[in-house]
C-alpha cells in the first residue's frame, strides 16, 4: 500500500458527503452529520438513540443534490429495541417531501427478540443482503445476557458479520447501544462495541436538558453540546396529524 501526504488525507475527508441525521444539535457535534467511510456508535438514551436511526434512515434515500446517499437505496434496520414505528417514519418522510411508501419500502427490516436471533441477523443474514447503503442496528447489546466470556465472542463473530457487509458494499453503518449499567460513560458490550466505532457518541436526555458528547472521532476532538428542553410545552392552535393513522399517507 503507497504512502499518502496528510494534506491529501485531509482534503480527501472534506470531499466525503455527509448525511445529515435530523437532529440539529448531533449535527453540529459531528460538524454536519454522518460520513460515509466511519461506522458511528452512538449510545445512552434508547429513545433518542433510535429516533436519530428513523430519520436518518429518511434521509438517507434523498438525492445526492437534496444530502441523502441517493433516490432509491436500501436501508437495512435491524431492530433489537422493537422500536421501529413506521407512522413516525412516514410522517417525516412527508415533511422530508419524499413518499412515505417509497421510503418504508426501501427499508428491509428485521427484529431481535433473543441475544441468539441478534447474533445470527448480524453473523449470518446481513451480508447476504445486496444493494443496501445504509445498515442501522438498533440496540446491537440490549439483548445481552451476561458479561461471560461466550457473551463476548457471541459479539465478536455479529461484529464480523458487519465487517463483512462492510467490505462487500461499503455502507454507512449507524450502531446504537444503552449504556453499560456499571459505567456513566461506558457502552454496554465493552472494548469490543468501543473499539468498532469509529465515532462513539454518548447521548443523556436529563429533565432539563439532553446532553451530546463526542467520546471519540479519527480526526476530531472531544466535544460536549446541551440541548436544552422548553419549561412549557409551546401552544399549538390545531395538530392536524395528532389523530391520523398510517394509511393517510398512502
Amino acid at each position: 500500500m503507497p504512502f499518502d501526504s496528510g494534506f491529501r488525507v485531509y482534503q480527501k475527508n472534506n470531499r466525503i458527503p455527509v448525511v445529515s441525521s435530523g437532529d440539529s444539535t448531533l449535527d453540529e457535534l459531528l460538524y454536519g452529520g454522518f460520513q460515509k467511510d466511519l461506522v458511528y456508535l452512538l449510545y445512552g438514551d434508547k429513545k433518542k438513540t433510535t429516533d436519530i436511526l428513523l430519520t436518518t434512515a429518511v434521509i438517507a434515500q434523498k438525492a445526492f443534490a437534496n444530502g441523502g446517499l441517493g433516490d432509491g437505496i436500501k436501508v437495512a434496520f435491524i431492530d433489537g429495541n422493537n422500536r421501529f414505528n413506521p407512522y413516525n417514519v412516514s410522517k417525516f418522510a412527508v415533511s422530508q417531501h419524499l413518499s412515505p411508501r417509497k421510503v418504508l419500502e426501501n427499508i428491509v427490516i428485521a427484529r431481535a427478540f433473543t441475544w441468539d436471533q441478534m447474533i445470527e441477523l448480524l453473523e449470518n443474514r446481513l451480508s447476504m443482503l445486496e444493494h443496501v447503503k445504509v445498515v442501522l442496528v438498533s440496540g446491537i447489546t440490549t439483548l445481552f445476557q451476561s458479561y461471560e466470556k461466550q457473551t463476548f465472542e457471541d459479539l465478536l463473530k455479529a461484529i464480523g458479520g458487519i465487517k463483512d457487509i462492510l467490505s462487500k458494499t461499503k455502507p454507512l453503518i449507524i450502531l446504537t447501544a444503552p449504556l453499560n449499567e456499571f459505567s456513566l460513560f461506558r457502552p454496554k458490550g465493552g472494548k469490543i462495541i468501543s473499539h468498532f466505532g469509529s465515532v462513539l457518541v454518548l447521548i443523556n436526555d436529563y429533565e432539563r436538558y439532553v446532553e451530546y458528547m463526542l467520546i471519540q472521532h479519527p480526526f476530531k476532538q472531544e466535544k460536549q453540546l446541551l440541548k436544552w428542553k422548553p419549561r412549557t410545552p409551546k401552544k399549538k392552535l390545531s395538530n392536524p396529524t395528532k389523530n391520523t393513522t398510517l394509511d393517510c399517507w398512502f
